[in-house]
């Protein structure tokens, strides 16, 4: 199914062609509602889709000229469809139509959100992907351990759409505890991560505070490739031990308060010479065994498309690369890096990260199933049916 795209990109019969392709380059997506004054707050008059543009070379031309009129839409009610939150219904009419976009419009003729048929393809490739209620990507922000500067980015996020929080910073500090109790209270339906962590005691200290306001917790002082706090301040703690030792500590307070899932941040390895495969994604079973429900990484992911900064190649490594910076390094300081680890008021600065170089690693599209079926393909290995299984008995022994 697709799901609703609420406060659509609109444009008016007015803007042009090169308007849509600048959409196009931005977004990603050619389908462009077209409204009276180009705002949500005007009638529809029209649709603008790759259909529409694909092959004008004119691009001053107006979109008035190449939309298609709204007599000639087929739309959905709102009424109908997302006030009954009726997915169902929407996409029948996409389907049965052959529509590329379905518009859904309210009773004095204002789009109110559209329903796509791009959307409905990617959900059938790939169902496996972590979807709200509204078959929308789940999505979360970090937010600064300042109760003042957080309030300001929680207020954008909510009114954005986000789904969550990450309370981020290196060592977590109370408040946090103080951040996630506001957010509870003023905007009940966000999940908050609190993190980070390294023992069984912070994870005691976090549940017995502040149970209520967390809904999750980070663990990794000092495992990431561009972080180097435990060489630089010998603050941190082996990830694995970590990860086993948070997880264990859940496990012993969940008759007491309730589940709380543990995410392991950073520590994945994965082989990435121009020998090797790049897809061995025998950490992620690791971290997965010890406890954890899920894995961050960073400079995993780093090296793919649809992360930030240009690739580029690298001469000595005879390989296209991009730059991957830690949030303690010098130039992530320069911006807020600084609030993440609690020294934005120092004059002198120790580095806890670097900028560091990561192989390109292409589209997520293709990588992130190698990961996934390399996983499910660890547990094959090891006679395990699912997760549950693994965490419950997987022969971990210390050496």
């Amino acid at each position: 199914e697709a799901g609703f795209v609420f406060n659509p990109v609109v444009l008016s019969s007015q803007n042009t062609i090169k308007d849509v392709y600048n959409i196009a380059d931005k977004y990603g997506f050619f389908s462009v509602p077209i409204t009276e004054d180009g705002t949500l707050n005007s009638k529809l008059v029209g649709i603008v889709t790759h259909r529409n543009v694909r092959y004008r070379k004119d691009m001053e031309t107006k979109l008035k000229t190449v939309m298609t009129p709204r007599e000639r839409l087929i739309v959905a009610q709102k009424s109908e469809t997302v006030d009954k939150n009726d997915l169902y219904f929407a996409n029948e009419i996409l389907r049965k139509n052959n529509l590329d976009t379905l518009p859904i419009i309210d009773e004095g003729n204002k789009i109110v959100a559209l329903v796509t048929d791009s959307d409905m393809k990617k959900n059938e490739q790939f169902p496996l992907a972590t979807k709200n209620e509204n078959k929308q990507l789940r999505v979360f922000i970090a937010v600064e351990s300042r109760l003042e500067l957080a309030k300001e980015r929680i207020k954008k996020g909510y009114d954005a759409g986000v789904d969550g929080i990450v309370i981020d910073a290196s060592v977590v500090f109370r408040e946090q505890l103080e951040i996630a109790k506001w957010t509870k209270e003023n905007f009940p339906k966000l999940d908050v991560v609190l993190g980070n962590i390294g023992s069984a005691e912070m994870v005691r200290k976090i549940i017995d505070a502040g149970f209520d306001y967390c809904d999750a917790l980070k663990v990794g002082i000092g495992p990431g490739a561009a972080c180097i706090t435990q060489q630089e301040l010998g603050t941190g703690r082996a990830q694995a031990s970590a990860v086993w030792d948070c997880t264990q500590e859940t496990k012993k307070l969940e008759p007491k308060y309730g589940f709380l899932p543990i995410i392991a941040d950073g520590g994945i390895r994965i082989a990435d010479t121009i020998e090797q495969d790049m897809a061995k994604p025998g950490d992620i079973t690791k971290a997965l065994a010890l406890g954890a429900q899920t894995v961050m990484m960073g400079s995993l992911f780093a090296g793919l498309d649809e992360s930030p900064g240009q690739k580029e190649f690298d001469y000595e490594e005879n390989r296209m690369v991009k730059k991957y910076r830690g949030m303690g390094s010098i130039e992530a300081m320069e911006k807020r890096g600084a609030l993440r680890y609690g020294i934005e008021k120092m004059k002198i600065r120790i580095p806890e990260g670097k900028v560091i170089k990561v192989p390109y690693r292409g589209s997520g599209y293709d990588f992130i199933p190698q990961l996934i079926a390399g996983v499910k393909q660890s547990l094959q290995k090891q006679g395990f049916k699912n997760i549950k299984e693994l965490q419950e008995e997987a022969d971990i022994r210390p050496i």
